[in-house]
């Protein structure tokens, strides 16, 4: 399927309101404001948005309004919510739905899961574990199941380890260096790849240019590495955790400083050195991490019944989706042929939200169903299911059949 759907737009999202707590939103607005206010003090210059952002995509769309830019995620995920009103939702979404890194995760699962309900289909959530689990089950109208695990590419699938390997001693080194020199900066280090060898070099290079200069950014004579910085507070001067707050720690990242006792992550912070590791997503890369989510479900699903995963690529660009789709359909036809019979099918997706031409706002949504070519066990003949081989849609959903 390849089309551009457009949820109904609503102004209330008391359901999603309901599950994040009746105030937290709000809140988390409204101290995004004051951080932006105290944080443009930070340097003559004002500092440029890269320096900090809000990286909770629902504080986002919160912060910016309807006016502005619409807010396609809190429709969706109230509409969602609204035909998932018969199920009894996990214990734990909130608080996923609160997290940076997962609230896009969980609204997709969501998504999926609204869509069978939106065709008929009664679903049971599959409580929290530490133990591999899929995310819900599929009843089927012949009293038989379905399981289904859904996975959204995230930016670091497959970089973890050699980020991880990279960002601990870097950022112990540069620390170090830092408080001997009395350097309270943010400091933000990108890369493709990373060298351990590189450490040294990179850490001297880093702060000679501190001691030089209060913000700016550069490409390092190493090579590979890109480093922005920004100055934060004089020696022994504070910040407010509001400040520190608008600066994102991602997968790699660290605050430091001092505070007292009685006032543990809610500042002032002392000192402050902010430190930060971030790689960069391309093609290559996002092939890797699709199947890497791919062999994680495969250890998710259940044996013995049918199993559906559901991958998103995570491109929010038409033109990259246009040059890479195909390439993410390949590699994982490629893995099935020789891999994870246990998964019965794969439907690989892409949804963003974007503007038609007229600048209605909705979501791009493309999706692709790949079978198993020799499963353990087979999809069920006419099965309904949101991105099956003849286009069904789940936002906002119009049943279809499959046929097998």
């Amino acid at each position: 399927m390849d089309n551009f759907i457009v949820p109904p737009i609503t102004t209330t999202h008391e359901r999603v309101l309901e599950i994040l707590g009746k105030d937290w939103l709000q809140e988390q607005v409204e101290a995004i404001r004051n951080a932006t206010k105290k944080k443009a003090s930070l340097h003559p210059a004002r500092m440029s948005p890269a320096f900090g952002w809000i990286t909770h995509p629902l504080v986002s769309e919160a912060k910016k309004g309807i006016s502005e830019s619409g807010t396609p995620l809190l429709d969706s995920l109230e509409t969602d919510l609204i035909d998932l009103e018969s199920t009894s939702l996990p214990s734990n979404l909130g608080e996923r739905l609160k997290s940076d890194h997962d609230c896009i995760k969980v609204a997709y699962e969501l998504r999926i899961a609204a869509g069978f309900c939106r065709l008929g289909y009664p679903i049971k959530w599959i409580p929290p574990s530490t133990q591999p689990r899929p995310e819900f089950f599929v009843f089927l109208k012949d009293s038989s199941s379905l399981s289904v695990e859904c996975k959204k590419r995230d930016q670091y699938d497959g970089y973890e380890e050699d980020g991880a390997t990279f960002w601990r001693p870097l950022q112990y080194s540069l620390r170090i260096k830092m408080e001997e020199a009395s350097l309270n900066y943010w400091v933000k280090v990108t890369g493709r790849s990373f060298h351990l060898q590189d450490i040294d070099a990179l850490v001297s290079e880093i702060i000679s240019e501190l001691q030089s200069n209060e913000q700016g950014q550069f490409e390092s004579k190493v090579g590979r590495y890109r480093i922005e910085y920004t100055k934060l507070a004089d020696p022994d001067k504070a910040i407010s955790m509001d400040v520190v707050n608008m600066f994102p720690r991602g997968v790699f990242g660290i605050n430091m400083g001092k505070q007292k006792r009685n006032q543990i992550m809610k500042g002032p912070l002392t000192n402050p050195k902010l430190l930060r590791l971030e790689v960069i997503d391309d093609p290559e890369h996002r092939v890797k991490g699709l199947l890497r989510n791919l062999d994680t479900a495969a250890h998710q699903v259940i044996e013995g019944i049918p199993n559906l995963v559901y991958i998103d690529t995570n491109i929010p660009d038409y033109q990259k989706e246009q040059q890479e789709f195909g390439d993410f359909v390949d590699a994982i036809k490629s893995e099935l042929a020789h891999r994870h019979r246990q998964i019965s099918a794969v439907i690989v997706t892409n949804i963003y939200p974007a503007l038609t031409l007229d600048e209605y706002l909705g979501w791009r949504v493309r999706t692709e169903l790949i079978e198993h070519p020799d499963p353990l066990v087979k999809l069920p003949h006419r099965l309904l299911f949101p991105g099956d081989a003849i286009g069904t849609q789940w936002l906002p959903g119009e049943p279809s059949v499959r046929v097998g």
